[in-house]
């Protein structure tokens, strides 16, 4: 079986290593150990550097523009040489652009298709009348060529299948969520923070999306908290005496030295730093929109927080899941659970599973 993976990392104009990128990086490699004909198609940046190495085949291809004609007709172009069995489409950009292109003489190759976020919350969290009318048209944009070009669709989470569901009227849609890394320690390895002040991290794209401007406003809030705030982004936290910039981090790495994670997500499809800290113990505080809600729900008032997205709310709920008896063989309890039932061999199979399947239905 033969898989094309096309991905305009970060989207069209702009680059960035968040969940869509990481799948790639991780899956495309364990797919091709599994005996799947990898390709990938993607920009020529960290995504790429990374298959590469890894060994996987990978060929140059991005868009240029959000609209780019000559992107969906270098992806047929793609199908037509390689005759894949599935093509498999990551984050908006390359969703649109693939059914273009595969829209007439392409209609034979299975398409799967994974947009990793719901355009909805975008545009319910959008600052401006303007914003809000460029999502707007994305989202009318992805629908007319999702009738145009059948294909399945791939949700990370029950709350982006119930947006595309409800909200899209999309048929064909399966969840499967995130996985934690395949190389991953176990809570039982974790030991304590060392002693010091409280330290709180961030773990992710410094966007506003992502709430990272709120960053600095609980940092005033609790003067004796240090703040990490790892990632990289175009709207970085302005400074403050107890918070630092840290950049990219190993996850692994980073978490067990805070006591607490800060997750003050707008907008989050499925809340893969969540689910990375509680697999190891470490407590979220967490604004519960979109999969937020569902991927802390086990955790409630253990290893997760849910906490409005004000300072002062924010800071209340790290000083609950700091405080020096908070650790219990309960938080050590559920981190077992949360890495059991995201483990990596797991989602590997769901997609393997998913992409045979579409396969024979077209045989």
């Amino acid at each position: 079986m033969r898989v094309l993976f096309v991905c305009t990392t970060g989207g069209s104009g702009r680059r960035q290593l968040g969940g869509a990128e990481r799948f790639l990086v991780e899956m495309l490699p364990a797919l091709a150990d599994r005996g799947v004909d990898v390709v990938a198609a993607t920009p020529d940046d960290e995504v790429a550097a990374a298959l590469r190495d890894a060994g996987v085949r990978w060929l140059p291809l991005g868009a240029a523009r959000r609209v780019d004609p000559g992107y969906a007709r270098r992806i047929r172009a793609l199908v037509d040489e390689l005759r894949p069995d599935v093509v498999s489409a990551h984050l908006l950009s390359a969703a649109m652009h693939a059914r273009a292109g595969l829209a007439v003489r392409g209609r034979r190759t299975p398409l799967v298709v994974a947009l990793h976020n719901s355009l909805w919350q975008y545009r319910d969290a959008a600052e401006s009348p303007r914003a809000k009318a460029a999502v707007q048209l994305n989202i009318g944009v992805d629908l007319l060529l999702r009738r145009l070009r059948p294909h399945a669709t791939v949700a990370v989470s029950a709350f982006e299948a119930r947006e595309l569901r409800v909200r899209g009227r999309v048929r064909d849609v399966h969840v499967i969520g995130n996985p934690l890394p395949a190389i991953w320690p176990a809570a039982s390895d974790r030991s304590d923070p060392a002693d010091g002040p409280v330290r709180v991290g961030f773990l992710g794209r410094l966007e506003r999306e992502k709430g990272a401007d709120l960053l600095p406003a609980v940092a005033d809030a609790l003067p004796d908290v240090e703040f990490l705030v790892a990632g990289a982004g175009a709207a970085p936290p302005a400074a403050r005496p107890n918070l630092h910039l840290v950049g990219r981090v190993d996850a692994a790495a980073f978490l067990p030295r805070v006591h607490c994670l800060l997750v003050p997500s707008r907008v989050e499809a499925f809340g893969r730093s969540a689910l990375e800290a509680m697999s190891l113990g470490v407590p979220v505080v967490h604004s519960g929109v979109g999969g937020l809600a569902e991927v802390t729900a086990a955790a409630d008032g253990v290893l997760a927080y849910r906490a409005e997205l004000t300072a002062p709310a924010m800071a209340a709920a790290v000083r609950a899941a700091t405080r020096p008896d908070a650790w219990d063989r309960r938080r050590r309890e559920l981190a077992g659970t949360y890495a059991a039932r995201h483990s990596f061999a797991g989602c590997l199979d769901a997609w393997y599973d998913l992409y045979r399947t579409v396969t024979r239905d077209v045989g």
